[in-house]
This record gives C-alpha cells, sequence and structure tokens, in this order.
C-alpha cells in the first residue's frame, strides 16, 4: 500500500473529526437557508472513529503505532481477545443485506451475526485491528468505516451497544455465594409470594417450559442435581456468532436461574448467554421460540433506544409474544439511584444547565473497586424509534474537575438517532462531570427532556421516574420492579416509570435483597437487584401456567398480575406497578385463571414529577463536627454579607417556639403524591419519608417551588434513625435550585450546623453546636423558625441559639441526610409547615 496514500485519507478523517469537534463547542450559529449535505462520515459513530484517529496521529514505529491503537479499542471495550474490532453495520433495506455482507468480506472483515425487524437488519462486523487500521479505498482513498458508511443501504455504523444485567453492585463470582442464593431464595422469595403453598398443593411448574437469557452461567454444572435441574445446560449465543463466548463470564444467570428453579422446581428449562447486543438478542429469542417456551426470563436492560417500545428489539418481543404465546418478564432496571432527567435549558453556548449557571454533573465512583460502566445522553427527539435529522444535535462530554475532556461522543443527529454513548472505567475514588452540549446554537429550540444513565454509578442529581430500561419498555414484556424482602419497600434503585410516552410501566415488582452470608464473605451481604426480582416472578408465573396449562397469552398475563399485593398508592403506580408480587394462599385451577379483579392501568402520564434527588459531597464546607465547649460561638452576618463571629453564653433556659399562624401545609407521608422525589435514596416509606446518603454524601429531596415558597415561616418535623455524628439530618429550606438554598443539619449525637449555599459559595451562619435536650437513639423534634430577617432554631422545643441568626430568603423546603462514614439512613415523620 503506497505510503503518500495512507496520509492522504488520515488526514482528511483527522480533518472531519477536528470538524466535529470544533462544532460541538458551539460557534456562533450562521442559519442557512437549505439544508447542507449529510457526510456519510456522520453515519459513523465517533467513539470507532477514534481508534483509526488514534493510530494516525500516535508517534513511533508502525508496530507501536498499531499497539496504541489496540490499547485505545481495548479501553473502549471495542475489540476482543482476538484483537479484532467488533462493531455493528445497521441497514434500512433487507436487500442490501447480502451485497454489504459480501463487500465487508472482500474488505478483511466478516459478518458473524444478523438480526431483522421489518425494514431494519442489523450485520454484527469482526475485523482484524491491523487491516482496520491499514485499509485505504484506493480509488475513493475513503478508511474502512468511511467506506462502508457510503454503501447502498446503510445507515449507521454504531458500537454494539450491550444490555446490561441487571444486578445492583456486583455478585461474588463464587460457587459457595451460588450456593447460598439457592438455599436462601428457597426460605425467603417462596414464602414471602407463598408459591410454597402452591408446591404443596402440587403445583411445581410441571408442564411449564422456561427460557433464561442472560450473561452468563458461571458454575452452572456443579449445581445441577442441587440448585438447578440436572439437565440444566445453557446455549452460548456469542460463542456460536464467532465471540469469546459469554457461558463462564458471570455468575448472575446462575444466581437467576436458580431463583426461578426454587419456586417452579418440576418445569422444563432453556439457558442461553448473550453479550446484551440486539443481534445476539434476536437470536436467543428465535431460539427460545425454537424450544417452544412459554416464558422468557431477562434480567438485562439499557436505555439507548426512545424507550417507548417503538426499538428495534422491543417490536420484536411484541410481536413474538402475540404470535408464539410467550409471556416475556423483564426487570425493569437499576436506574433508580444513577437517571437523570430534565427538560433541555441551555446556556449561551448551548451547554444544558442542571441548575441556574450550572453545565456540569458530577459522576463519582465511591466503591473501593475500578468500576467499568458507561454514559448514555438520550433526548426525546427520536422520529419512530429511529433517527430523526431535525433533531437538536447534542454532544456528551466527560470531564475532570478542570473542564479536560477525557472522552467525549460527538455524533451527527442528522443521520444518528438522538443518543450519544461512552464508555467508561472508573478508578476507586475518582470523580468526573458530564456536559451536554449542543453543536450548533441559535433558532427556535423546540422544548424536549434529555436523559443521563450512569449504569449504577452515582450521580449528582437523581431522578427515579422515567427510568425503566429497554427492552422491559416493550409493550410485549412484563417490566419487574425490586422491592425489599424484608420490609416490602420499593428498593431505591429500582426504575421508576412511566415510559418517555407516559404510557405506564413497571406492571409488577418482587422482593430482591436475598440476603447471603457468602455474599457477605466477599463484601456484599445480598443479592441486591431487579435482576433478583424478575425471576421470583417468572417462577411464579411458571407455577400458575402449571395450574392452569391452557391459559391464552393475554388471560395468562391478566392472571400474573391479579397475583399480587397492593403496595404504595392505593391501585397501580410506577413503582410497584400492581403490586408485589404474590401467588396467594389458596392454591389451584380456580384461582389461576382471570378473576376480573384487574384494575385498569393509569392513563398515560407524560408529565409525571421529575424533581431530582440532589446529592453533593461532604468536604471541607462541612468539616467533622467535634464536641463543642463553652462559650460558643455564634456566627451572624451583617446587612452587607460578611460573617462576624461573636461569644454567646450557653443558657439552660428551655426557650421554646412562639406560635405562628394557621398550618399551612402538612405532610404525614403517607400519600406518595404530596410533592417529595419517590424513588432512589429518597422514599416514602407508609407514615415516614426516608432518605438515605453513604460515605461523603449529602442526599436531599425538596417539594417543587410550585407547590411550596415560604418566606416567614415555623417548619417542624421528627427524626429518627441516625445515632452517631458520622451521620446528620438536615433541613433544606429558601431552596431555589440545587445552587442555591439554606441547609439546618443535625448529627445523630445531637449537634446542629446551619449553612447557606449560594452560587458555588458556602458560608457557614451557625457552626457546629451542641444542643442538651438531643435524644439519643429516639425520635427528636426539629423546628426552624424564620421571621423578620432572623432564625432560631429548636430541637425538643429548646433553642439551639439565643439570638436569633440574621439570615433571609424565600423558596422551598424539604429534607436531606449526609455521612461522614458508612451508610446511613434518615427518617422524617410528622412535617408541619405555618406561615405567616
Amino acid at each position: 500500500m503506497p505510503i503518500r496514500k495512507f496520509k492522504v485519507v488520515f488526514l482528511l478523517l483527522i480533518t472531519l473529526l477536528v470538524g466535529l469537534l470544533m462544532q460541538a463547542c458551539g460557534p456562533e450559529p450562521t442559519p442557512a437557508p437549505t439544508p447542507e449535505p449529510v457526510p456519510k462520515e456522520s453515519k459513523i459513530d465517533t467513539v470507532l472513529l477514534g481508534v483509526l484517529v488514534k493510530y494516525a496521529t500516535a508517534e513511533g514505529t508502525k508496530e507501536q503505532k498499531l499497539q496504541l491503537a489496540i490499547d485505545y479499542a481495548r479501553q473502549q471495550n471495542i475489540i476482543d481477545n482476538q484483537d479484532e474490532v467488533n462493531f455493528e453495520l445497521e441497514l434500512n433495506d433487507p436487500t442490501a443485506q447480502k451485497p454489504v455482507t459480501e463487500k465487508v468480506t472482500t474488505m478483511g472483515g466478516r459478518v458473524t451475526n444478523s438480526a431483522s425487524e421489518g425494514n431494519i437488519v442489523k450485520l454484527r462486523v469482526k475485523v482484524p485491528v491491523k487491516v482496520f487500521v491499514d485499509y485505504v479505498n484506493s480509488s475513493s482513498q475513503d478508511n474502512y468505516l468511511s467506506d462502508l458508511a457510503g454503501f447502498k443501504g446503510v445507515i449507521g455504523i454504531n458500537l454494539l451497544y450491550p444490555r446490561t444485567i441487571q444486578e445492583f453492585n456486583g455478585l461474588p463470582q463464587t460457587l459457595e455465594a451460588l450456593q447460598q442464593v439457592g438455599n436462601l431464595a428457597k426460605n425467603e422469595g417462596v414464602k414471602i409470594m407463598q408459591t410454597d403453598k402452591w408446591q404443596q398443593a402440587g403445583f411445581t411448574g410441571k408442564g411449564v417450559r422456561v427460557g433464561i437469557i442472560d450473561g452468563g452461567f458461571k458454575f452452572f454444572q456443579d449445581l445441577q442435581g442441587s440448585y438447578l435441574p440436572r439437565d440444566f445446560n445453557p446455549v452460548d449465543i456469542d460463542k456460536e456468532v464467532g465471540g469469546d463466548g459469554m457461558l463462564e463470564d458471570d455468575v448472575h444467570g446462575s444466581a437467576v436461574s436458580e431463583i426461578i428453579y426454587s419456586h417452579a422446581p418440576d418445569a422444563q428449562y432453556f439457558a442461553a448467554a448473550i453479550d446484551g447486543s440486539d443481534d445476539q438478542f434476536s437470536r436467543a429469542i428465535s431460539y427460545m421460540v425454537s424450544q417452544k417456551v412459554n416464558i422468557i426470563s431477562i434480567s438485562m436492560g439499557g436505555h439507548g433506544t426512545a424507550g417507548d417500545g417503538s426499538s428495534f428489539l422491543e417490536k420484536q418481543i411484541e410481536r413474538v409474544r402475540q404470535e408464539n404465546g410467550i409471556l416475556f418478564v423483564f426487570s425493569a432496571g437499576n436506574e433508580g439511584s444513577s437517571h437523570y432527567t430534565a427538560y433541555y435549558e441551555p446556556d449561551s453556548s448551548g451547554c444544558h444547565q442542571f441548575a441556574p449557571g450550572v453545565t456540569r454533573m458530577a459522576l463519582g465512583n465511591p466503591s473501593s473497586a475500578p468500576f467499568p460502566g458507561y454514559v448514555m445522553l438520550n433526548w426525546e427527539q427520536w422520529l419512530n424509534g429511529g433517527i430523526n435529522p431535525n433533531a437538536t444535535d447534542l454532544d456528551l462530554f466527560i470531564t475532570d474537575i478542570n473542564g479536560t475532556t477525557l472522552i467525549s461522543s460527538t455524533g451527527d443527529q442528522r443521520s444518528r438517532t438522538p443518543k450519544e454513548y461512552v464508555p467508561l472505567k472508573l478508578n476507586p475514588g475518582q470523580l468526573v462531570y458530564i456536559k451536554a452540549c449542543a453543536k450548533r446554537t441559535g433558532g427556535k429550540v423546540e422544548r424536549f427532556r434529555l436523559h443521563i444513565f450512569s449504569h449504577d454509578l452515582p450521580l449528582q442529581f437523581v431522578v427515579p421516574r422515567i427510568a425503566v430500561a429497554d427492552p422491559a419498555s416493550s409493550k410485549g414484556a412484563l417490566a419487574v420492579g425490586a422491592t425489599n424482602y424484608k420490609t416490602d419497600a420499593i428498593e431505591y434503585y429500582s426504575s421508576q416509570g412511566p415510559l418517555t410516552n407516559g404510557v405506564f410501566k413497571p406492571e409488577i415488582s418482587a422482593p430482591a435483597s436475598v440476603s447471603s452470608g457468602a455474599y457477605e464473605e466477599e463484601g456484599s451481604s445480598n443479592f441486591p437487584g431487579t435482576s433478583a426480582a424478575c425471576p421470583q416472578v417468572s417462577g411464579m408465573a411458571a407455577v400458575l401456567k402449571s395450574a392452569n396449562p391452557n391459559l391464552s397469552i393475554d388471560d395468562f398475563t391478566t392472571v400474573v398480575l391479579e397475583h399480587v399485593k397492593d403496595l404504595g398508592p392505593v391501585g397501580p403506580d410506577v413503582a410497584f406497578g400492581y403490586g408485589r408480587a404474590d401467588a396467594g394462599s389458596n392454591p389451584g385451577a380456580a384461582n389461576a385463571k382471570p378473576q376480573g379483579k384487574l384494575p385498569p392501568a393509569p392513563a398515560p402520564n407524560k408529565e409525571p414529577d421529575i424533581n431530582p434527588i440532589v446529592i453533593v459531597t461532604l468536604n471541607s464546607r462541612f468539616a467533622y463536627p467535634t464536641p463543642v465547649a463553652t462559650p460558643r460561638k455564634v456566627v451572624a452576618t451583617t446587612s452587607a454579607g460578611t460573617a462576624n463571629t461573636t461569644s454567646a453564653p450557653i443558657t439552660d433556659a428551655p426557650i421554646t417556639p412562639q406560635p405562628v399562624g394557621n398550618v399551612a401545609f402538612e405532610d404525614l407521608f403517607k400519600d406518595t403524591n404530596s410533592g417529595l422525589p419517590n424513588g432512589g435514596a429518597t422514599l416514602y416509606q407508609n407514615g415516614r419519608y426516608s432518605v438515605k446518603a453513604t460515605t461523603s454524601q449529602l442526599v436531599w429531596g425538596v417539594y417543587p417551588n410550585n407547590k411550596i415558597q415560604p418566606q416567614s415561616f415555623s417548619a417542624e418535623v421528627s427524626v429518627q434513625g441516625i445515632n452517631s455524628d458520622a451521620g446528620l439530618y438536615g433541613l433544606v429550606f429558601w431552596y431555589q435550585n440545587p445552587s442555591s438554598y439554606y441547609l439546618a443539619s443535625v448529627t445523630g449525637s445531637g449537634q446542629v450546623q446551619v449553612s447557606q449555599f449560594n452560587n458555588g459559595n458556602w458560608k457557614e451562619i451557625l457552626p457546629w453546636t451542641k444542643i442538651g435536650a438531643w435524644k439519643a437513639g429516639a425520635s427528636n423534634r426539629f423546628t426552624i423558625q424564620t421571621t423578620d430577617g432572623g432564625l432560631k432554631i429548636f430541637v425538643n422545643n429548646q433553642a439551639v441559639n439565643a439570638q436569633p441568626l440574621k439570615a433571609s430568603g424565600s423558596g422551598s423546603i424539604g429534607f436531606a441526610a449526609g455521612s461522614y462514614g458508612g451508610a446511613v439512613e434518615a427518617s422524617f415523620t410528622q412535617f408541619r409547615l405555618t406561615t405567616r
């Protein structure tokens, strides 16, 4: 290959990529009277292009440059153990499949799998990395990707977007842990859902064929004949299509299978290991159809589609359900604590504002081990589940604290779907920032919501709603949320509905967090995640089907949804669905047919509450509280806003709050529609509001500003659950946005602080102050009273500050929890707000 041509093609490639990056910075708008032609390179995912750029710009010998390209590709998870680059070709013309496949072969690659639905065809392509970076079309000078992009029928060259297993925080990869799951699944999930009573009556899943699709079935041979059937033999779809193989990749599928088996020990089981991509999913579903299964249980999901049932795989599931009478059961997702959504609010440069003037959102890895994951930016401008050439063109950037871009995805939405995706691996304690910026600014911008998903890594702003994963979002699937098996509360990580189009999801919930002594030895005490909830429903469904094997698919679905315990608000809701799965205590065919008791699903709600939970880092602004000696110091502010420190003697006289006007608002936390975020780390729990935080986190939820925005008021609430200085309760007040609010804090041992945050500046108004009225380990009443520019704090009706603190403002109010070490959970009850 002539070196001259080689240099020319990469010069063109670098020019293209630099042009894309320049556009992403938001140049001055230059409206064009007619649309510009869309270059074929815009069909290519920019992370894939990055492999070619890395090779072209690296210094050293050819071998050294190749190794740098391989290292980059492996870091982005787009290369396999055979040093082959893996990607997806998307076609919109089925007749193009054969010539495109032949084209790939002549270019030194190979198509190893395909999937089709309607007019859309997806091809899995593998290319040796040396061929990939060296290739130049002798006529056009195109590189490998550009040459493919210009071929008829090709509408996209994409990363293989994998749907991930929906376990939370990772399962120990040990046989002992799996054996523990098998034992405890029989003792916990089966009894809670009462399928043990059906087993005793002889309904054990006999005659029912159950399919399980998952990301790995490690140790399944060791579990055959004990925790799994003797003939349990999964197929490895990934290996069938030329991959490295997924069968031994993870214990997840084995644990999921154990749970189903514990409910339905006499069912027949079929299992398939996949990597989560569309083409392997499609192949696995076809395998299950060929095995004539009645139920397919899948604890995997993702967020790379419109999330409204219109995608390739969602449509396929809906069709297969109707044509073959198969009940699809999916985990709803674990993004209740790792999802953000809001209407796009750009600043002058086109970057989304997470709060006024704040154009980045923190993302961190609080664990002690590296965490491989991803960040997905997805916005609601899809056109029939696909490309919308008129969509706003957003780009995704991951930066460090100084604003330096670490990785980005800057596709051209004129020829790509409205999403940007980057694989991301964070080291322990690493903190990065997410930015979403328009490539072009100016002109009228249609109002739309954007979504950011971070795959279990904690975001700074969290919205549990509109977070159901695909393909659980399919009309042909039941989505399963997770409840705590001990308390029946919805798990904080459980993804909530509705879908982006307002459609009701999830339909049902089930127990997760099955306890495990073996997991505890491995650093985890349970099997959490909607991954554990999904197979509970699948197992119950197999039992019900065995009691009435002739049910139609619609009647079968109704029977499953009628066998629930209604939790949360009366009737179906977007957290529990129709309720937590419960087979009931009266087994028999008569109770395994529709009873006509299923209430109608809620009407579509396109504007659900998306008030975010806010998570910030406890640092020097919240210095670890130490005992305060007398005389203590009280910080007051002057009218100019500077802090003056004055001494104030401790008084033992119980100064009580002065009575104020009538009660303006009262919340007993029994109505989940009272306005607070409900999900993730903040939950309504039958008469109390729970806020959870982990080490170095401050987490809060507030009422919407359009619901409560007092100026002079008295707010009081009872607090319980934190018993040391390692954790704190908080009342957030005069809250305008995540950059402007006040916070009154009290630790579990009774130390109080008041601070103000305003556009990046912290000011301590009252330093940590010990209060003698605090009752350790008991419920305490925490009160704030404001009037005439002053602020007083009370604990159990005893004043913390003898003189009013100088402070004023207006805004909403809410509740917080913070941790300096370990997990804490603050409970708030009997909130009352009175205004003057």
